[in-house]
């Protein structure tokens, strides 16, 4: 026979398996928490039991078609499985085993009680708590007593609200065993329970505990109400929001100072497991006793908060402003730690010009909770910022594209390590050294590339305030379009795309493929076409110098393919422009020189006349001029750096994705994406250091609740309220001036980009510099995300073309082919019934 006693403090998660979802949660709390003493008796006892007495195959005929439906029959079948169970005794193994554990628990004391409380494997789960189907017995004393509640545990495996809850949440009832924990009991003068989120207002802020006198089987079966304390999590520390007690007259159960570190010990607890709990508790001579916990599975998705911009300032709009662009839909666990890291190197650039920055809660961003519940901390100007704006001496001087292009090294070498080495091989802990080591460079790159936006806010700031003196409301399209003059990268993709398409007239064939073929199936389709491997080779080549370009949101993620991962994206921004001909690009182009030409002429003119003639600032100003298209070629250049970055952290996770495959650990490479950073460095130092088996169980069951929360989180993120003018009329965020009218494309991905015709008015969720070729088609842009000053709209004023920003669900609202009238410089996207008269 099996094993059949575990002491509590040796069972590690990995031995849910045997002694239930309940008793391993237990033996994580004995090795760091006050948990009273005792032991559990694994699930081998219960099927040994069963199958000696033959029960197993009695239950397994019993339950074979049994409907749902027909309540009286799960009644009487229940009824049945508990007499067959009762009417059984012990095996003499069983006995002998509780009996010699018994006696160690006891110490030689006369008169000691026990709790015995049922341990199935299918319970206190992620997304299934089975909370409250299951037996506890309280006050247990003598051998004879503990045999039969170990019974009656084994017979609430079967109760009728059991049976019915497992067919709900689909567990194979053959496939479900019963431990049973026997532990010492606490005579407890209060008892409670503590939930690290508030399932009353479903507050992820909150921790809500209940306290009753004495045991508190009475206040968690709903037979008594207790005192109740509100605590608000802040950072890593709580603070009393509220508290209602039951017998004023008796006065409060607890200290507040105790409760205090109870409500800290419960934020220990939820960090612990990485998800919310629901703790039994008990209070006996100043001390906390924890006797169980398991994750809440009763929360409702919790409402977006309403983001009143008004109250913020100039600085925290910036920041939400650059969410919006950069995240424009929920991100996964795994990029979490990419967030965190981006955020604290723009704050502490931000410090190191003056800024005072209050301190945040990091909590949710590092699981990946993000953008929804963002708030950003306040920030404010200190005295010494323009001090220190003056000290560094070099604003006006500094090259911010050159001197990048110069430190962003790092992350080439990287590439060019990972393309050229079969990192398969490497110890995990290598792998791991890597992310480490490429987090640290991120840091410190976004550090600096924050601090040149810092120093591109001076030099535009004093040119943009010479232009508005000399040329009053003109200023504006003058100082966009003396920046349109920039090389970048964004400019180079665009006319390697342009020349691969050119290659592609000599090659009709291939040519009908790329504008015929389903997407998805382009590339095999042209491995069989004549002039296709020629093709394919460009192709290759275009890849292995841009494709770690972003395909999805914003700044992409971990978790978002890159054009290298899916060719399709290139394919349609290549079909769309075969369909279009070659003239539009072509028109854009010059158009957009010749604005910079007029512009220039224009500034220069300046100082042909009136008081600027004489003034000596000519030299100055162009430098600003110098400076500022500097900061545009370097704004375009770091953030495709920034996306080869997230490609290097893409190709580190999935390799340690694809290791937990072949481990047996996940059953998807992608199922990593479901996962922390920090998650997956717990997973490494478990398998490294082989104290203990990962619970593959516990794991599986994590990433399906969070596969299924991420769908939702997508769903309740896109349905955010919309802003109209009052007259029916979308109304968003002027950011590109004048007014267009065209039919209504909507592209909500890359796959859409083919469908581009000239002369339509872009409505998308959101854009990317990858999607800068649509520009040179498209009469109109409304974006659901971002602001004047996102990547979307500065591409769109360089095109010349009026674009809206922040339409919230424009995708849903606006039907494919309708017209509707863009107004960039108002921000009101017009259709026809709302048209202006």
């Amino acid at each position: 026979m099996s094993k059949l006693i575990y002491w509590l403090k040796e069972i590690q998660q990995s031995d849910s398996a045997v002694v239930g979802g309940k008793a391993a949660n237990l033996g994580d709390l004995a090795r760091g928490l006050n948990v009273p003493a005792g032991f559990c008796l694994s699930c081998a006892a219960y099927s040994a039991n069963l199958q000696h007495f033959g029960i197993e195959d009695k239950i397994r005929e019993q339950i074979k078609g049994l409907s749902l439906n027909n309540l009286e029959s799960v009644d009487k079948v229940s009824a049945g499985i508990s007499r067959l169970i009762m009417e059984t005794g012990l095996l003499p193994e069983i006995e002998n085993a509780v009996s010699e554990a018994l006696e160690v628990l006891y110490k030689g004391r006369e008169g000691i009680k026990v709790a015995v409380r049922s341990s199935a494997t299918a319970e206190d789960l992620v997304g299934a708590s089975f909370a409250g189907l299951q037996e506890t017995f309280l006050n247990v004393e003598g051998k004879e007593q503990v045999f039969e509640a170990v019974r009656k545990c084994w017979t609430s495996l079967w109760t009728p609200r059991a049976i019915h809850y497992r067919t709900q949440k689909g567990f194979p009832h053959e496939q479900v065993r019963m431990a049973v924990i026997i532990q010492e009991m606490v005579p407890a003068v209060v008892s409670g329970v503590m939930f690290t989120a508030n399932p009353v207002n479903n507050s992820r802020e909150e921790i809500r505990i209940e306290a009753v006198r004495g045991l508190g089987e009475s206040l968690v079966s709903g037979q008594a109400s207790g005192d109740v304390y509100i605590y608000k999590k802040n950072d890593v520390n709580v603070d009393l929001v509220s508290k209602s007690i039951s017998e004023p007259d008796r006065g409060q159960m607890v200290n507040d100072y105790d409760l205090r570190e109870l409500a800290h010990t419960g934020l220990k607890v939820e960090l612990f497991y990485g998800d919310y709990q629901d703790i039994e508790w008990a209070y006996y001579q100043g001390k906390f006793y924890f006797l169980q916990t398991r994750p809440i599975t009763t929360l409702c998705d919790e409402a977006l908060p309403d983001i009143d911009f008004d109250r913020m300032n100039v600085c925290q709009k910036e920041v939400m402003d650059w969410i919006a662009e950069r995240f424009p839909d929920p991100i996964y666990p795994i990029d979490g730690i990419i967030v965190k890291v981006l955020f604290l190197a723009q704050f502490e650039a931000m410090r190191s010009y003056g800024f005072k920055i209050s301190e945040m809660d990091w909590t949710r961003v590092e699981r990946g909770i993000f953008p929804e519940f963002f708030k950003p901390p306040v920030i404010k100007p200190g005295i010494k910022r323009f001090w220190k704006f003056i000290r560094t001496g070099k604003i006006l001087g500094s090259d911010p594209a050159g001197e990048w292009a110069a430190e962003q090294v790092y992350f080439d070498d990287m590439l060019r390590k990972l393309r050229g080495r079969d990192i398969s091989g490497l110890p995990f802990e290598l792998v791991l050294d890597y992310i480490t080591e490429a987090l640290h460079h991120l840091h410190y790159f976004t550090v600096m590339r924050y601090k040149y936006f810092a120093e591109n806010k001076i030099s535009g700031t004093i040119l943009f305030r010479f232009l508005r003196m000399n040329f009053k409301e003109k200023a504006v399209s003058v100082y966009e379009d003396l920046l349109a003059g920039s090389e970048n990268m964004t400019m180079e993709i665009n006319r390697a795309l342009k020349s691969l398409v050119d290659k592609v007239a000599g090659w009709q064939e291939v040519k009908e493929v790329l504008i015929n073929a389903p997407l998805d199936k382009v590339w095999v389709t042209l491995e069989e076409t004549r002039g296709g491997d020629e093709f394919l080779d460009e192709l290759r080549k275009f890849l292995d110098r841009y494709g770690e370009r972003e395909t999805t949101m914003g700044l992409g993620g971990v978790a978002s393919p890159t054009w290298q991962d899916s060719p399709e994206v290139v394919f349609g921004i290549i079909r769309g422009m075969l369909c279009e001909g070659h003239g539009a690009g072509e028109a854009v182009e010059s158009s957009r020189r010749k604005r910079v030409k007029e512009a220039e002429e224009l500034l220069e003119s300046c100082f042909e006349k009136g008081i600027w003639r004489f003034s000596g600032l000519k030299p100055f100003i162009m430098k600003t001029v110098r400076h500022a298209r500097s900061f545009v070629a370097f704004r375009e250049n770091s953030h495709y750096d920034m996306t080869r970055a997230l490609h290097v952290f893409r190709i580190l996770f999935t390799e340690l994705g694809r290791r937990f495959v072949r481990q047996g650990i996940l059953d998807n490479p992608r199922d990593i994406f479901y996962l922390s950073y920090f998650e997956t460095r717990e997973i490494i130092n478990t398998i490294f250091w082989g104290l203990e088996d990962v619970n593959v169980r516990e794991l599986a069951a994590r990433i399906q609740s969070r596969k299924d929360e991420q769908e939702r989180r997508m769903v309740r993120w896109a349905n955010r309220k919309v802003v109209y003018d009052g007259k029916g009329a979308l109304k968003g965020i002027p950011s590109g001036h004048g007014v267009a009218s065209g039919p209504v494309r909507v592209i909500r991905d890359p796959g859409d980009f083919h469908r581009i015709r000239k002369g339509d008015i872009i409505v998308a969720p959101y854009t990317n510099p990858a999607w800068t070729p649509l520009f040179t088609t498209a009469a109109g842009l409304v974006v659901e995300t971002g602001g004047a000053a996102s990547h979307a709209a500065i591409i769109a004023r360089e095109y010349g073309i009026p674009a809206v920003m922040g339409v919230v669900k424009a995708t849903k609202l606006v039907n494919e082919g309708e017209i509707i009238t863009v107004n960039g410089s108002t921000g009101i996207v017009y259709r026809q019934e709302s048209a202006p008269g």
